[in-house]
């Protein structure tokens, strides 16, 4: 990243990176609040860099290369616009200047990292390393029958019509095999770490304290402890306790297993029938059996 204008920018510039990504519903802002509760760590949720602003960035600089070529034949000599790897430090700038924009009044020199939630940033993982080499990622993995259950309540009235739940669980199902054997086969080798859903909420101390040592920030019993005070279910969901339903809300029910009591017996097997052999090595058990079952 940047290494020059003032102390801020300079100390921007020199703070490590991250990104945290997933499928929809899946925990990540959960995550990003958990890690923005750190004293130490800033995580901007939701600015789409990856998949908004750097297309933006390189149509933008791709139509300023094509301006000039057009006038090289005509005008006095010009120059060639930037392109391909060359556009690195642009993007780089872009992201400083986002974070910059989003201090909110802390400063950079009091931070250990800096990074960026969105759920499509899985995606992307690739394009992350070559801008940001030393970048880690967050993978956040849930067990997809309740991702899919709780996506599908958030996320109805964008849905076509005449898609069925039914319909929804085979199609999110798809999603999240996909996603995770991208995600894992692109972190091969890469600052990569998994967490689970479930873990952040039977193990919240250990998975807490794992993140913050991940990116960069230190990870002491009371540091982890107020971070998880204040990323409580209760504390964003406004008081509600884990279980009681505000389907309007972002913190919907904040459990695990909801799927179990609400999905049907053909719901659940849409889902196995394309997520099971995921589902079996990652350790999430199948409520159901089916034609070509392993």
């Amino acid at each position: 990243m940047i290494r020059n204008w003032n102390a801020e920018w300079r100390a921007i510039g020199a703070l490590p990176v991250f990104f945290v990504g997933g499928l929809p519903r899946s925990g990540t802002t959960w995550v990003q609040q958990l890690l923005n509760a750190h004293p130490r760590v800033m995580c901007m949720g939701e600015s789409h860099f990856m998949n908004d602003m750097v297309p933006t960035l390189v149509s933008a600089a791709a139509g300023y290369r094509k301006r000039r070529a057009e006038g090289r034949d005509t005008w006095a000599p010009t120059v060639r616009g930037p392109q391909g790897r060359q556009l690195g430090p642009m993007v780089q700038m872009a992201f400083a200047a986002l974070v910059h924009e989003n201090l909110d009044g802390r400063s950079a020199t009091d931070l250990a990292a800096v990074g960026e939630k969105t759920p499509d940033n899985i995606m992307h993982m690739k394009e992350i390393w070559a801008i940001f080499p030393a970048a880690r990622f967050i993978n956040v993995i849930r067990d997809g029958r309740d991702g899919a259950l709780s996506a599908f309540i958030r996320f109805r009235s964008k849905l076509p019509s005449d898609m069925s739940r039914v319909d929804y669980m085979r199609a999110y199902a798809e999603g999240w095999t996909n996603r995770i054997r991208a995600a894992k086969a692109a972190g091969k080798g890469r600052a990569y770490h998994e967490v689970r859903y479930e873990a952040m909420h039977a193990d919240p101390e250990i998975e807490a304290a794992r993140l913050f040592e991940f990116v960069g920030a230190d990870s002491a019993p009371e540091t982890v402890r107020a971070a998880l005070d204040s990323a409580s279910f209760e504390a964003l969901s406004g008081g509600r306790q884990r279980g009681q339903v505000d389907a309007a809300s972002h913190y919907r029910r904040g459990e695990v297993g909801g799927w179990a009591d609400t999905l049907s017996e053909a719901e659940v097997e849409a889902f196995e029938a394309v997520a099971g052999p995921l589902m079996d090595e990652l350790g999430y058990a199948r409520a159901t059996t089916h034609a070509g079952a392993a």
